[in-house]
């Protein structure tokens, strides 16, 4: 479900976000550089006054921001609400892989020598302590 919500909350931030920069572009400038809002006359093709349509875009300015950071705040509310993890550094818990399977009337090689193990040269087991294997060799 939240899932449905935030997908509509993100199409009305594109909405707002677009809109929001079409009313800033035709706002008149009053910084000396013109603007696209239209001439000395006013903007709206005439439809207005110049006083009318800058309070109107400044009322429609304002109503817009207010929704951005409206839906934006919604927005990181349900992101924060989700199921997830609450930081991407915690440990996930995980359990440990499992030994593998020894199968039954076998038994497992002793790993220290001191288990009883194989003795002699059986292929790959481990020696019992009491018989060295090979003597051991030295380089000179």
């Amino acid at each position: 479900m939240t899932d449905v919500i935030s997908q509509i909350l993100n199409v009305l931030l594109l909405v707002i976000a677009i809109a929001l920069i079409g009313i800033v572009v035709i706002q008149r400038n009053e910084g000396g550089l013109g603007g696209l809002g239209g001439s000395s006359g006013g903007g709206m093709g005439g439809l207005m006054t110049g006083r009318a349509a800058a309070n109107f875009l400044t009322k429609v300015t304002r109503w817009l921001a207010v929704g951005f950071f409206g839906v934006t705040l919604a927005l990181a509310w349900i992101a924060s609400h989700r199921s997830a993890p609450q930081s991407l550094t915690a440990p996930v818990s995980q359990e440990a892989p499992a030994a593998p399977a020894v199968p039954a009337g076998s038994t497992a090689p002793a790993t220290d020598g001191s288990a009883g193990g194989t003795t002699g040269s059986s292929g790959g087991g481990t020696t019992d302590s009491t018989t060295p294997a090979s003597p051991p060799t030295t380089n000179q």
